[in-house]
């Protein structure tokens, strides 16, 4: 299914509400440009360090310009998985009444190939949804802040000596304000720059025959300037053509300082478009998201019909905080840090530091480039998305539907498109998850053939070890819960709650990796009718490993 920036807040409360509920989410992207050392003229081997400065710096160039996202729900009963995939273009623009530039750049090859791929650059900046990161809201509340602060007034004027007409201009500026002000309490509630003129007759005496009758922007910014250097006790009002000066009031300001941060706030919520997918994704705050976004959804559900909105709201929330799907993607690596980078802010210098912070935002992650590729020896396999999915297309279990309102993809196979490539990963990590179960650490599905290729454009997440029936995740920033619960069984969870001042250890909520699943669900997956439970040795072997091929260390562990 498509879904475009005019459409976007219609189904965000129905993918929230999946997040909430599904087994598993698959994500693939396509980038203005990647990273130039993973092409064909790559030195044969670098250090992972290398290779995570290497995929940062091109994150920090370059922009996710399509977002495939297919989300899974797992029937236990029929042993059936249903697919929901998603495709989107993601916007560059921000909303230049929030004034933050964000620069775009584009790499040529990565644009000629996107065009041969039917990419629509007319969809990506006219019908593509918007974002905002963290980093960037924070900054754009930073500048609104600050602006707010009368102590940080200017102390000098921005005119030059020799700029002669502005200070003619300001000198005629003066004399009206000093005249106003000399009226005393006679004086009217406002002056105006530059005075009215009567549609008709001479103009006024105290009319300065070299002011305009209407300001431009240059000017207007003079007078503004004037009054904050040297009139503290008047503040200036911008109107159409002229500047309006009135007494300050304390009171009155604060009430128009709140209003405008305010009027930023609610025009962030709106620009944060899929960043609020992504913070659900990763466990993050969505408290700011207006609950009226739920009100078709209520009125569609089956929940309590005597909740309130704001209560189904909440609750949507807090299913979202407790129940984290697994994490899927297909040369993960570099998609990972796409992903933090252009949704979350800048990344840390050490790939250490960034196997931390991905392992606390998303705790359990699959690739599935790993699983198709797991002692694989020295030579690295052809293991390419679609050749991995045609190898798997025989294999009857487990069970596969496509939602039937998501049947774009069902007659016609788009290759690289985003929400094509995800859905194609979603179908490889099921089938592979079961046709491994079994298999302890071998795992190369045997129809895909092992020859030699060059080092290709990565996409390597970490391991972090799910131990045999125990494991520690720290979860990110967020509303605290009392119960966290991954798909497939529950994992055991330390839970470090973070606010705006930092770090700080809160509450830590353990819950056992015993599956809780009954002894029938539990046979089907033993047969490989369903993915393996949580606590099974498939979530040691595969779990939190991504692929590096070109590396030394050839894996990322995440955690």
């Amino acid at each position: 299914m498509d879904i475009s920036a005019q459409t976007f807040f219609y189904h965000l409360p129905r993918v929230l509400d999946d997040l909430a509920s599904c087994c598993f989410v698959s994500i693939d992207f396509e980038f203005s440009g990647i990273a130039k050392g993973l092409g064909p003229s790559a030195k044969s081997r670098s250090t992972l360090q290398e290779r995570y400065e290497e995929v940062k710096n091109s994150a920090d160039q370059y922009q996710i310009l399509q977002v495939g996202l297919t989300i899974c729900h797992e029937d236990p009963e029929t042993a059936t998985y249903t697919l929901k995939p998603y495709n989107l273009y993601l916007s560059p623009i921000i909303d230049r009444k929030l004034d933050l530039d964000r620069n775009c750049s584009f790499q040529s090859s990565a644009v000629e190939f996107l065009l041969e791929n039917k990419f629509s650059m007319e969809d990506l900046y006219k019908n593509g949804v918007t974002y905002l990161s963290r980093d960037e809201e924070s900054r754009i509340m930073a500048r609104v802040m600050q602006r707010n602060e009368r102590t940080t007034a200017r102390s000098s004027l921005d005119v030059g000596d020799h700029e002669y007409e502005s200070l003619a201009f300001l000198k005629d500026v003066r004399r009206l304000v000093d005249e106003w002000l000399a009226l005393g309490k006679t004086r009217e509630d406002y002056l105006n720059i530059p005075p009215p003129r009567p549609i008709t007759g001479p103009a006024p005496s105290n009319h300065p025959k070299s002011m305009p009758t209407d300001l431009n922007r240059f000017q207007k910014r003079l007078v503004h300037q004037l009054i904050e250097v040297e009139y503290p006790s008047l503040v200036t009002v911008s109107r159409p053509g002229f500047i309006q000066i009135i007494d300050y009031d304390e009171q009155r300001e604060k009430a128009v300082r709140d209003q405008r941060v305010k009027w930023v706030q609610e025009r962030i919520w709106k620009q944060t478009g899929f960043r609020w997918i992504a913070e659900a994704l990763a466990g993050g705050d969505l408290t700011n998201l207006e609950p009226f976004c739920f009100i078709n959804l209520m009125s569609s559900s089956k929940e309590n019909p005597q909740s309130s909105l704001q209560d189904f709201s909440r609750g949507v929330k807090q299913r979202l905080q407790k129940n984290r799907p697994v994490l899927v993607g297909h040369n993960l690596f570099t998609d990972l840090i796409y992903f933090c980078r252009c949704f979350f802010g800048p990344l840390p210098e050490r790939v250490e530091d960034f196997q931390a912070m991905a392992h606390k935002m998303f705790p359990v992650l699959m690739d599935t480039k790993y699983m198709a590729t797991h002692n694989c020896g020295s030579i690295n396999p052809r293991s390419s998305l679609q050749e991995i999915n045609d190898s798997l297309a025989a294999q009857p279990t487990p069970a596969i539907s496509i939602h039937p309102q998501f049947t774009k993809y069902n007659t016609r196979a788009i290759d690289h498109e985003a929400g094509f490539d995800s859905l194609l990963t979603a179908q490889v990590f099921i089938k592979l998850s079961a046709q491994l179960r079994d298999r302890g650490t071998s795992g190369i599905p045997p129809t895909v053939p092992e020859t030699p290729q060059p080092s290709e454009k990565s996409k390597e997440p970490t391991k972090q070890v799910i131990g045999d029936f125990e494991a520690t995740v720290i979860l990110p920033r967020g509303p605290k819960s009392n119960n966290v619960r991954i798909m497939f069984g529950s994992i055991e969870v330390e839970k470090v709650v973070q606010d705006n001042g930092g770090s700080d250890a809160g509450e830590v909520t353990r819950i056992s990796l015993t599956p809780r699943d009954s002894p029938e669900t539990q046979k089907k997956a033993d047969e490989g009718r369903l993915i393996p439970r949580l606590g099974a040795q498939f979530w040691n072997i595969y779990g939190n490993k991504l692929r590096v091929f070109g590396t030394n260390e050839r894996v990322c562990h995440i955690g």
